[in-house]
């Protein structure tokens, strides 16, 4: 069964409750979770979870032909998973917005092992050395065995985790939606260092060189110490930012609710460029080979030199109801996979941005 248009229009508004909440200072109040859809590519296997709960295994090498789906069509689980899914070796991690991380193997779809007695996992799981690291609603970061989801340790937070977590050199950096960016030892989960900025943190830190960039909805973005968490320089944009920065060739890139994409010098926080799209931005920028690509709630997905900014191709999904592009890009051998808010996952050629297929979430072929 096609899922309906209204998808898109509902998980929109957690966005703008959000939002509208913790920017205005309410770190305490509660919020519905943002949910859209999240990809992963592994192998020949896409793996989406969509937005009417159910995480799907797609055959990249038949054009988004379905391989199983969890739950399954007839089933009665009621588990929604909403997360973006992560996979190592012969298992795919979810989390979901009920509750608790759950593990599949992802040959068969059949369920692994599940971590319960957790708050919802909206965000997306980081794996690293055989250790899953996850944040949840329930203000906790923990950190799980890869192989079968005993909790190793968990961090306690003043809020929520909507950010998915980065482990880089035995340390993990994660926002919250208390304002703060943490920085843990990945082994112990003992605090490092932690920074508060001027509003909640959604999405994801990037760690590049010596610096940790954040976003926060504040509308400012962040270039802190990696050692320490000293602030080294901040950029005020004019909207908030929803989503997570990119770090390529000395340049951060990120978006903003004010519908530009911005792109500073990586050491000074120094304007480069920016470019203007139709609505509000929310993935996170994609860098390869020298472009940046970029999806925006306007449908469009636009493709832009990296280094001046210039459009060289542009894909529109808008004439389309309920187009908005607001999932990250995942790119793999030369084609880039979009996930839509209408349901659809659209495989276009990284070069010169034509569609290869389309595969209707839930439509048998």
């Amino acid at each position: 069964m096609r899922l309906r248009s209204k998808w898109g229009v509902l998980a929109l508004l957690p966005i703008l409750a959000g939002v509208l909440l913790f920017a205005a200072g309410c770190g305490g109040a509660a919020a519905p979770p943002p949910i859209w859809p999240g990809i992963a590519v592994s192998g020949n296997t896409l793996y989406v979870s969509g937005l009417d709960g159910r995480l799907r295994a797609l055959d990249l090498s038949n054009s988004g032909e379905e391989r199983w789906s969890m739950p399954a069509q007839d089933s009665k689980d009621p588990t929604p998973y909403h997360a973006e899914p992560a996979v190592v070796g012969d298992t795919v991690m979810v989390g979901s917005s009920k509750g608790g991380l759950h593990a599949f193997f992802a040959e068969s779809g059949q369920r692994h092992w599940t971590v319960e007695n957790v708050g919802p996992v909206i965000a997306g799981v980081t794996i690293r050395d055989g250790v899953v690291y996850f944040g949840s609603e329930d203000k906790k970061l923990r950190a799980a065995d890869a192989t079968n989801g005993r909790i190793l340790w968990e961090f306690t937070a003043k809020n929520m985790l909507w950010s998915k977590p980065v482990v880089v050199d035995g340390r993990v950096f994660a926002g919250s939606m208390d304002k703060h960016v943490y920085c843990l030892n990945a082994t112990t989960g003992q605090e490092i260092w932690h920074f508060e900025t001027g509003g909640a943190i959604m999405g994801s830190p990037a760690v590049a060189g010596d610096l940790v960039y954040v976003g926060s909805l504040d509308s400012k973005l962040y270039a802190l110490s990696r050692v320490d968490g000293t602030k080294r320089w901040e950029f005020a944009a004019k909207g908030w930012i929803l989503g997570s920065p990119s770090v390529a060739e000395q340049t951060v890139y990120v978006g903003s609710s004010d519908n530009h994409l911005y792109a500073l010098d990586a050491a000074s926080g120094q304007l480069k460029w920016e470019f203007a799209a139709k609505d509000l931005i929310r993935a996170r920028p994609l860098y390869r080979d020298g472009m940046i690509y970029v999806a925006s709630r306007d449908g469009n997905l636009y493709a832009l030199d990296a280094r001046y900014g210039t459009q060289r191709w542009v894909f529109s999904n808008a004439n389309e109801k309920e187009s908005q592009l607001l999932s990250d890009l995942v790119v793999a051998d030369n084609t880039l996979y979009i996930a839509t808010m209408s349901g659809k996952i659209v495989a276009l050629d990284l070069v010169n941005g034509n569609q290869r297929w389309s595969a209707a979430l839930g439509e048998k072929k």
